[in-house]
Formats: C-alpha cells, sequence, structure tokens
C-alpha cells in the first residue's frame, strides 16, 4: 500500500491569535487534541508536523516530540514547500492535509477521503458536502503537488496549498466524496482563529472531554449545538478570510 502522511501545519505566529495551538482546552494544548484524533485514524501511517523555521515554534516542536510525532522546519510563507519537506521526510506517496485550527476534525470524514483517493487514484479529492468549517480534511497525491511547486511561484499558491486544484478544475479532483450526515448543511464555526472562537471550543470540550472519552464524537457535538443555540452563537458572528481569493 502507498504510504499515507497526514501533515498538520502549524505556527505560534498566528495573525489573529498568536499562540493558539498550544491553548489548554479540557487541560490539553490545542495542537495534542487535532494529533490524538489524528493517531485514532488507522489509515495514516505518519504524522508530520510542519512548522515555520523560526524560534517562535520551539515549544511547538517540543510538544510534537513529546507525542512522538514526526516535525519538519521550513518557510513560513511557502507552506507548499513545508508540505513537499513533510511528504520526502516519510516517504509518502499521498498526503491528507491538516490545518493546526481545527481540533474537531472530522475522523470518519477522512477515513472517507483516504479510502476514495487511493481507490480512484485521484491527485485531490475532498468533499463538496457543506460542512462545518473546521471538520473537513482534504487528500492530495505528493506527485500533483510536486509538479504544482514547478509550476508556479504565486505566493496563493504557495501559501495555500490546495488552491491551484480549486482554480484549475481540468486536474484530476474527485470532489464527491459524502460527508458524515451528521455534518451536512450544518452552520456551525468548529476552527479556532478568534477568541470567540476559542470560547466556543471550551464550552465545547469541557463538555466532551474527558479522561474515559479524550476525543469528543462529533456527532454529539452537533446534536449539542443543535440543541443550544445559545452556545452555537459565541462565535457566529465571525467572518472567515477568503484564503483563496
Amino acid at each position: 500500500m502507498p504510504v499515507v502522511a497526514a501533515v498538520l501545519q502549524a505556527r505560534m505566529t498566528s495573525t489573529r491569535l498568536p499562540g493558539k495551538s498550544l491553548y489548554p482546552l479540557a487541560g490539553v494544548s490545542l495542537i495534542e487534541h487535532i494529533i490524538n484524533r489524528i493517531k485514532s485514524v488507522t489509515d495514516i501511517d505518519h504524522i508530520v508536523l510542519a512548522v515555520p523555521d523560526l524560534p517562535s515554534e520551539t515549544n511547538l516542536i517540543e510538544t510534537a516530540q513529546r507525542l512522538n510525532v514526526a516535525i519538519v522546519k521550513g518557510p513560513e510563507e511557502d507552506v507548499l514547500k513545508r508540505f513537499l519537506m513533510a511528504a520526502d521526510h516519510v516517504k509518502a506517496k499521498h498526503i491528507v492535509r491538516i490545518c493546526g485550527d481545527n481540533p474537531l476534525v472530522d475522523r470518519q470524514l477522512m477515513r472517507s477521503l483516504i479510502h476514495s483517493h487511493l481507490k480512484k487514484n485521484t491527485d485531490y479529492t475532498i468533499t463538496s458536502d457543506p460542512i462545518p468549517l473546521g471538520t473537513g480534511s482534504e487528500v492530495a497525491k505528493v506527485d500533483a503537488l510536486k509538479k504544482i511547486a514547478t509550476i508556479t511561484k504565486e505566493p496563493k499558491y504557495r501559501e495555500h496549498v490546495t488552491t491551484w486544484f480549486h482554480d484549475h478544475p481540468t486536474t484530476h479532483i474527485q470532489p464527491n466524496v459524502p460527508a458524515p450526515a451528521y455534518l451536512v448543511n450544518k452552520p456551525y464555526r468548529l476552527t479556532v482563529d478568534t477568541e470567540s472562537d476559542l470560547s466556543l471550543m471550551e464550552k465545547i470540550f469541557q463538555q466532551f472531554c474527558t479522561t474515559t472519552s479524550p476525543l469528543p464524537d462529533l456527532a454529539k457535538v452537533i446534536g449539542f449545538l443543535d440543541t443550544h443555540p445559545d452556545i452555537a452563537k459565541i462565535n457566529a458572528h465571525i467572518q472567515q478570510k477568503n484564503w483563496r481569493s
């Protein structure tokens, strides 16, 4: 079987909320929650934390080392290069792109994307279903990413890694992997980019993260938000930056 690596992109110098990667949720750092969720997906052979090569990342790197996660350090803005370095580091043929803002990335969807991607041998696999921001992931063939790296130096394609696929729909893309029903058409914002996002996550992890059940069940989280609109609206006013523009 071809090697599949989850590449987790993160940095401590976020413009809107610096240091969020190590912010504690239910006593565990945000980045550790993400790593633990990825570890539970048995279809993934390696996890690589891809960070900027800057002194600011020392504590983040130490956390990854403690959790036995591989680390690559590369250019801060050229995230595509970081991803290719990560793939090289573990000899991966396919990568699962996971953002360091998303402590509730959905594991069931991740598995579906990987299975479909490998079965159909596409360059890039996503779901086109509308799902909560912060719950999705993407799967890409490393050779396709290498080709993009040789074609363009344009910042929006180097910083955002998969934007090229969206702007060039003739590429071998598979956008029709169905998302789990509990995610579809749910309007919630489950990423961490602002203080309001953190406030919502604190409520969620307080409710669903325990020593006996450390990985919050996303179907239960969605059900909770459905029945607690006062909590769901904590960050509903936040406007997401359009990083594909």
